[in-house]
């Protein structure tokens, strides 16, 4: 019977407002507790499994605090006598002393007292785990350094520094400064890691510098030093992990082996997959069988291909040429080995886009990319390569998707991460074209190219004081990069700073005054800006030097030509070199319909013509594709005749409100994130 009572009276307590306010308090309490657990978490290095034990405390806490709240609030009543058990009384009969009744063990059991001490216990023991865990277990991945900006970057970002030579013949530095490319190459792999680029690492070259300090300015909390002594028969390799912020070593090891290629790469991967256990990184089965990978037996080759990415990274027409006989030297010596024809395909897609070759160099290019896939399918340089090829091309999907597989492959390969940008800037996509680029800049922190590259993507967006002060900062950085010059010169072009503009292009020819490319991209800003005599005798000079000018995107200096000597009072001269002209970017952009650079090339040709309505059909057909350079539309004399055509005005709005809507976007993303 007094079972039956009970159950009614757990549910009028349940009912009651005391359960529902202590349900609160929990609650709230809770939520306190878990802010602190994450304050430590962040900021003590603790594991992620910390706040989640944290949250099972709490939750196994939960339904002990409701019975306790029920028990608690239920009344402790007598037995209830069964009416056999009742005796009549009177009032002749004698008092009977009275049992006191005693509480239940359910009443005994949850108490107020037991579960705070019960709570308390379970947070003590969080703690104690916590700081043992610290003290014995967690010290490496607990270490922090303060990063460029001011906050906390993890140990996981590293720097490797560049190997020093110490072989006796100094010839051997090339053979140094590939072992360290190649471990750069292996930890790049690694997803849970963030590798600073080689390009932002090769100026600490016998720097004088602390690792603190090296650490600051790259963001790094590791920092990777090494050497190679290469005598005979014989290598030595030594490498050391090292707490920028500490200098404590993490770990250290000298590799003395005979002087073969299975050696050298068997060395690699241990210094790659040492580094990462030191910083408590798994590698996934994928990324180890990539690391493990041997690409060649033949030492020649290998050394061969080292000579010809040294040669490459020199950008130079000269040394373009001297790197291609390297890796055709390379190949034909082992014609299994990958990396070579990966090298060729860069090489010859250079060829195209930076020293004004003929397109056939960029069918080259993809056939020696698509043999290194076909050779190492999981090879990063091959499809990186082979996307820079189709950007050679003009197929912008196909570059597109080849860079993704060849950061799908290697994570921190700064190079594909910044060409993903460049390819989406090229599509009109200019929110991910800074989003990409962004994460390229943080690979390359202190370079001059990769701040020109950030600067950019904003100036694309409108944003053109932001683009300025990276623009100041790269300059710096590297007075005289051509690329920093043009991009400045752009900025003030599109602001209409025309003065400044054609000073900057000048510039670029003083910088490089044999440079293909940066005398056409001088002699358009001296078009733009109606300085017609000087931009045709730039054209003029720049065709001298490479006839095939009409495939670097809108720059064509028979545009040049043409369109300057239509404003210096000479149509018939100027028609044959717009005729030539307009053959060839009509025939690219009917062939590579989504480079729509080809489809605003036709139509800014059109318009230099006076055939105005092909040449806003052909705008319009490149707005409709993607094209997105709303600062060409408004800003190039050329379209001067259509400004009050409302065909025209239609195309320029919507191509202006795309992207003040990317802009916007932008805008609002990096607010949330507290960066502006």
């Amino acid at each position: 019977m007094s079972e039956q009572n009970e159950l009614p009276r757990l549910v009028a307590v349940a009912r009651s407002h005391r359960l529902w306010q202590t349900l609160g308090v929990y609650l709230v309490a809770s939520w306190v507790a878990l802010q602190v657990v994450d304050f430590l978490a962040q900021n003590f290095g603790l594991p992620d499994w910390f706040p989640a034990f944290a949250v099972a405390l709490l939750v196994i806490g939960l339904p002990i605090v409701l019975a306790t709240a029920i028990i608690q609030a239920s009344p402790v009543v007598p037995p209830v006598a069964t009416p056999s058990e009742v005796k009549p009384s009177s009032a002749l009969d004698a008092p009977q002393s009275v049992e006191p009744v005693l509480p239940s063990s359910a009443h005994r059991l949850f108490t107020w007292r037991n579960a705070i001490l019960g709570g308390v216990l379970a947070f003590a023991l969080w703690g104690v785990v916590a700081a043992v865990w610290l003290v014995v277990g967690g010290r490496d991945a607990a270490r922090t350094v303060s990063g460029a900006d001011g906050g906390q970057a993890a140990l996981r970002t590293v720097a490797v520094l560049p190997f020093d030579n110490l072989s006796a013949d100094q010839e051997n530095a090339f053979f140094a400064d590939g072992i360290h490319e190649d471990v750069l190459t292996q930890l790049s792999k690694i997803e849970d890691l963030t590798i600073i680029s080689r390009t932002s690492v090769m100026g600490y070259r016998e720097t004088t510098k602390n690792l603190s300090d090296i650490g600051r300015e790259l963001g790094a909390g590791a920092i990777v030093e090494g050497s190679v002594r290469r005598a005979g028969d014989n290598v030595r390799i030594t490498a050391q992990l090292i707490d920028a912020s500490t200098d404590e070593h993490l770990w250290a090891d000298n590799f003395d082996r005979a002087l073969t290629a299975a050696n050298i790469f068997s060395i690699q991967t241990e210094i790659a997959q040492r580094i990462a256990k030191a910083l408590t990184t798994t590698l996934s089965p994928e990324v180890t069988t990539r690391i493990e990978r041997q690409p060649t037996e033949d030492l020649m080759a290998y050394d061969a291909t080292l000579r010809g990415r040294e040669r490459y990274r020199l950008y130079t027409e000269e040394a373009n040429t001297e790197a291609i006989r390297l890796f055709r030297t390379s190949v034909d010596r082992d014609p299994s080995y990958a990396e070579p024809w990966a090298g060729l395909a860069d090489a010859y897609g250079q060829r195209v886009l930076r020293y004004g070759y003929g397109i056939e160099w960029a069918d080259s290019a993809e056939a020696a990319a698509r043999h290194a896939i076909e050779l190492d399918p999981e090879l990063a340089s091959a499809h990186k390569a082979l996307a820079l090829a189709h950007v050679a091309e003009g197929d912008l999907n196909g570059s597109l998707e080849a860079n993704l597989r060849a950061v799908e492959l290697a994570p921190n390969n700064a190079d594909a991460i910044n060409n993903v940008g460049a390819t989406y800037q090229r599509m009109g996509r200019l929110a991910e074209n800074l989003r990409w680029t962004k994460r390229s800049f943080a690979l390359q922190p202190n370079q001059a190219f990769s701040r020109t590259n950030l600067a950019s993507a904003y100036m694309q967006l409108r944003e053109y004081e932001i683009a300025r002060r990276i623009l100041d900062d790269a300059l710096a950085l590297e007075p005289d990069a051509d690329a920093t010059l043009q991009t400045l010169a752009q900025l003030h072009w599109f602001t209409g700073n025309d003065h400044e503009a054609a000073g900057l292009a000048e510039r670029l020819v003083e910088v490089a005054p044999d440079d293909p490319v940066r005398i056409a991209s001088a002699a358009n800003f001296l078009s733009f800006t109606g300085r017609d005599e000087r931009a045709l005798e730039l054209a003029r000079r720049g065709l001298e030097l490479s006839p095939d000018q009409g495939v670097l995107y809108f720059m064509h200096l028979d545009l040049v030509v043409g369109r300057s000597l239509r404003r210096l009072g000479q149509p018939e001269a100027a028609g044959p070199s717009l005729q030539r002209d307009l053959e060839r970017t009509v025939a690219r952009a009917r062939d590579t319909p989504d480079f729509v650079f080809w489809s605003y090339s036709t139509a800014s040709i059109y318009a230099a013509l006076e055939r105005l309505d092909e040449a806003l059909d052909w705008l319009g057909r490149a707005s409709d594709a993607g094209f997105r350079g709303v600062h060409l539309i408004e800003r190039d004399p050329v379209w001067d005749p259509l400004r009050d055509d409302p065909r025209f005005q239609g195309i320029l709005a919507e191509v202006s409100a795309d992207v003040e809507r990317m802009r916007s976007e932008i805008e609002r993303e990096e607010t949330r994130a507290g960066e502006r």
